[in-house]
């Protein structure tokens, strides 16, 4: 059993281990100022805007069959409960200063749920990574609105009063809920060749420049200044202990893992997953705590290295 266990371990932490080498690499360019704050803003905005809506679409269009999928609908679903359990337990968990502490709760429930989930799929899973996609894909369906309207709120401290509609619509969300309304309708048969070769292109480059923008913004966050220890165990405490563990107590009583283990792997994974790059960006671009913010997001990162293979070859034994 040991060595199943750290047989997992090991073969998950190197392909981990190779996404986060491309994170450091970045991380140094930025702290030796070979790669400027523009430059990085300009990459997060053309990956958000660009690359991710036309891996989206180029993905979804010719992976996705609602024939073999029935229940597909379930996946944005499940990133919904997954998210809102996390945010959840943290006004639990800050009960008496919950509304100082809001900004911090989207770090313990909005994931990086595709820019670290998807490369390791691509390292873990090489033989079924269409399938291993179509699921990430479906999966985020239900995290763009949310990070991006819920999330955004909390993280700066904004108002809730002040959303809008509009705040819930967003390149990624949008390229989602289309391709799968294209695929329903049946009309993705209709895009030529010469589009989606063309889109495809394009959306190949999604997983190295988010990569890319992830270490370059976890590198220009200050060492200086640390965060509350009491906040900082709260907050990684339900990332990386009470998720993960309610996610394979939900997954063992629907029998997922003999019914679709690629699927129960995928969802393990998004459990145990780092906070969302989205945040510290939101962060950046819209105001808040970024340093507070930023000095958890650090630390969760390094720590993240090593709970994705811990719960998958948890997982694994079970």
């Amino acid at each position: 059993m040991i060595e199943t266990f750290f047989s997992s371990f090991w073969v998950m932490l190197d392909a981990v281990g190779r996404i986060f080498l491309i994170i450091i690499v970045a991380g140094l360019l930025v702290k030796k100022k070979i790669i400027t704050q523009e430059q990085v803003k300009s990459l997060a905005t053309i990956s958000v805007n660009i690359l991710l809506p036309c891996m989206l679409f180029a993905s979804i269009s010719e992976s996705f069959d609602p024939k073999t999928m029935p229940d597909w609908w379930i996946l944005p679903l499940s990133c919904i409960a997954m998210m809102s359990f996390g945010v959840g337990l943290c006004y639990l968990f800050f009960a008496k200063s919950f509304r100082e502490k809001q900004y911090l709760f989207p770090m313990a429930g909005m994931q990086n749920a595709i820019y670290l989930v998807l490369p390791i799929g691509r390292f873990m899973y090489p033989d079924q990574f269409d399938s291993y996609a179509i699921y990430n894909f479906l999966f985020i369906i239900g995290f763009t609105p949310m990070a991006w309207s819920i999330g955004k709120f909390m993280i700066t401290g904004q108002s809730f009063r002040n959303i809008k509609l509009s705040d819930f619509i967003t390149p990624p969300f949008v390229a989602s809920v289309g391709t799968v309304l294209l695929v329903l309708l049946k009309l993705n048969r209709f895009v030529p060749a010469l589009v989606f070769d063309s889109v495809e292109l394009v959306g190949e480059a999604t997983i190295p420049v988010s990569n890319i923008v992830l270490g370059a913004t976890l590198g220009s966050i200050s060492l200086k200044t640390w965060p509350s220890i009491s906040d900082l165990f709260k907050i990684t405490f339900i990332k990386y202990m009470i998720i993960p563990i309610a996610t394979i107590l939900v997954l063992l009583a629907i029998g997922l893992k003999e019914s679709n283990p690629l699927l129960a792997n995928m969802l393990i994974i998004e459990s145990a997953a780092a906070p969302a790059t989205a945040l510290i960006l939101q962060v950046r671009s819209y105001g808040g705590d970024k340093q507070s913010i930023g000095s958890i997001m650090l630390i969760s990162y390094a720590m993240c290295l090593f709970t994705i293979p811990f719960w998958i070859s948890v997982w694994q034994l079970i």
